[in-house]
């Protein structure tokens, strides 16, 4: 009897140390356009409880994209699901539809509207209708029911794509307004405590607190511009430009995030009970900071601090709230930080920016010299070019040859190092290298006729065009930081991204989603 008694309690302390390793939360944080180096520059700049907290009792792997542009909202959609752009349907932040002979942007909709702002019924807002697979948060829906997703990014495709198909929810920040809103996909209006917090507009307090360096925020401006540091005054900004967009170009756009995070895990009681849930966090600032910044100016190193902070904020929020062992965090990074070519020409490396402008422009007479006046080129977007099918029929030209020739003109411009056309993309089967990197984030229906490849020391040119920006990076590999329960120590060698989603879902306990083909990394 005492043996049975002795076999029973060994069970159940086994079955007891189990459940434990089994997370009540998963929190993701995205980073995008992070500048890794900085961990090492800015070492000793960090407290313990932040970043290094995670680097030093967590596991650090690297983690190949295993396509060749990464790009806003392409990332997320390729660390939630587990597959590649090729797979899960979103090759760009937009594409020519050529059905609809229209720019599709990834997740805007006219079938929803957005919610939280007065107006709503009158604004379009987004969906995740074009996200062709599952996703970490479907996982865990079908797996159980009584989990909860939620997602919040400042930039509404971060969120949409992150939270997923099957979210509860998805939140994002509103440009106009300053507040915080969502879509009708997800429900009708915002939850009673969300419309609550958007009564007192917490980005007015930022607006009017200007942004210095964190060590000069006793000092008045006049001090400040005395020592040589800087001070963006923001209100001024704001008022000039009559938007909040403002606030996404300063460090701010992070902790209004984390802040919204942690009111939300309070509200919606994130990670109580032994039903799973997901939060996906997205810091985006250094998306609209990199253009304006060296990786070494005293603006990127204060938003360093400023988000190490933030992370040991959320890091200490999760251990009172869910407790220690009951989470389990992973910290990655979209669109890694480009050295920019006035970083490189520091050093002498010649560097320059590409204007697919300018090339279109000279490519669209050059057609019009071999084929005659026409409107050859319908868009052109993130390295990708359409051609106007519809005309390449009705003149009998042959769409394989046009693409060609294309292909033979973009290859002559300085700063273009590789051009594939879509025929060769569909066609062929390449194993490895480049070619397959290029294969991987390529679309039978959605990507372009011809896909060209910038020089690794050239970088696209910025500009703003029906609000698409031409922005992405060409480093695949970027660190990922796993943190908490079930995470194991003895982690080696490369992944690719699309091993997340396995490794979290065994962590979990549950399925892996059929359309995922990544391994676990344990």
């Amino acid at each position: 009897m005492k043996k049975l008694l002795l076999l029973a309690s060994v069970l159940a302390w086994v079955s007891g140390v189990f459940a434990e390793e089994k997370p009540k939360l998963i929190v993701g944080v995205v980073i995008s356009h992070f500048y890794p180096e900085w961990m090492d520059m800015y070492a000793n700049e960090l407290s313990e409880n932040g970043l290094k907290r995670i680097m030093k009792q967590g596991v650090r792997v690297n983690m190949n994209y295993n396509y060749f542009y990464t790009q806003t909202g392409v990332d997320h959609a390729s660390i939630y699901t587990g597959m590649l752009p090729t797979e899960h349907g979103i090759v760009s932040r937009a594409w020519y539809d050529r059905l609809r002979r229209k720019r599709q942007y990834s997740t805007r909709s006219d079938r929803y509207t957005e919610i939280g702002d007065q107006q709503a019924d009158s604004i379009k807002s987004l969906s995740p209708d074009y996200l062709q697979t599952m996703s970490l948060g479907s996982a865990m829906k079908w797996n159980n029911p009584m989990s909860r997703v939620f997602s919040i990014a400042m930039n509404g495709d971060e969120a949409v794509l992150s939270g997923g198909s099957s979210a509860d929810m998805a939140i994002w920040f509103s440009e106009k307004t300053g507040k915080w809103v969502s879509s009708s996909y997800y429900r009708s209006e915002l939850p009673e405590w969300l419309r609550m917090y958007n009564t007192w507009v917490e980005s007015d307090h930022f607006v009017n607190k200007g942004w210095m360096m964190l060590s000069d925020e006793d000092k008045s401006a006049a001090r400040i511009r005395l020592t040589n540091h800087f001070y963006y005054d923001i209100a001024r900004a704001k008022k000039e430009y009559n938007t909040y967009r403002v606030l996404k170009a300063t460090p701010y756009a992070n902790t209004l995030v984390r802040v919204l995070a942690e009111k939300l895990i309070d509200e919606e009681r994130l990670g109580v009970d032994n039903d799973p849930d997901l939060l996906a966090l997205n810091f985006s600032c250094l998306d609209y900071m990199s253009r304006d910044f060296t990786i070494d100016s005293s603006e990127e190193k204060d938003m360093l601090i400023r988000l190490d902070m933030d992370i040991a904020a959320l890091v200490s929020k999760l251990d009172t709230r869910v407790g220690k062992g009951n989470y389990t965090l992973f910290v990655t990074f979209s669109e890694m930080r480009e050295l920019m070519p006035e970083d490189l020409r520091k050093i002498k490396v010649n560097s320059d920016y590409f204007s697919i402008f300018k090339s279109v422009a000279l490519l669209k007479s050059y057609l019009g010299l071999v084929y005659g006046p026409g409107d050859w080129i319908s868009d052109y977007d993130q390295g990708q070019i359409y051609l106007n099918r519809d005309l390449i029929e009705q003149k009998k030209i042959n769409l394989k040859e046009m693409q060609d020739k294309v292909a033979d003109f973009m290859i002559e411009f300085e700063g273009v190092a590789k051009v594939m056309t879509a025929y060769s993309l569909t066609h062929t089967s390449f194993p490895e290298g480049v070619n397959r990197l290029v294969q991987n984030s390529f679309s039978h229906k959605r990507s372009g006729d011809v896909f060209f490849c910038i020089h690794p020391t050239w970088v696209s040119e910025l500009k703003e065009l029906e609000d698409t920006y031409f922005r992405h990076t060409k480093r695949p590999i970027v660190p990922l930081y796993l943190y908490g329960a079930g995470v194991k120590a003895d982690l080696k060698g490369n992944y690719t991204m699309s091993d997340l989603l396995p490794t979290l879902c065994k962590i979990l306990g549950i399925n892996v989603p059929y359309t995922a083909h990544g391994k676990a990394m344990f």
